[in-house]
């Protein structure tokens, strides 16, 4: 169930990135959840929010790599860690800016997917599909 459920986020997740990049294109902002603007700019904290999570997101393959030295992933966990990292600076940028609590379902958001991404990510579903 959870494969399921991870792969129809992939889906979305992909094609609102393929949508958004488009939309770049013709000079057209487009920021989650799939908010028009042709002229308004994407807001300071979100932009934030992704500068930091790349950074942390850098900052764990890094150390991940110095101690625990070339560990074969997915890009499921991959993503996975990224969304954490997103949800994680999001929560830290959104309370220091003191934003109101309707931005916070953002940070919900991302954080509920990277668990069903963590949870479909586990060795024992990948286990599970794989043929012998």
């Amino acid at each position: 169930m959870s494969y399921f459920l991870s792969k129809i986020l992939i889906i979305l997740l992909t094609l609102s990135g393929i949508v958004i990049l488009a939309g770049e294109i013709i000079n057209v902002h487009i920021y989650f959840p799939l908010q028009v603007f042709e002229e308004k700019q994407i807001p300071y904290h979100r932009m934030q929010s992704v500068r930091l999570s790349i950074i942390l997101t850098f900052v764990y393959f890094g150390c991940r790599y110095l101690f625990m030295q070339s560990v074969k992933m997915y890009p499921i966990q991959f993503l996975n860690i990224y969304l954490k990292s997103l949800a994680i600076c999001s929560l830290f940028v959104y309370y220091t800016l003191q934003l109101e609590l309707r931005e916070y379902w953002f940070v919900l958001f991302f954080f509920i997917v990277a668990i069903i991404l963590h949870y479909a990510s586990k060795p024992e579903i990948k286990k599970y599909f794989r043929h012998n």
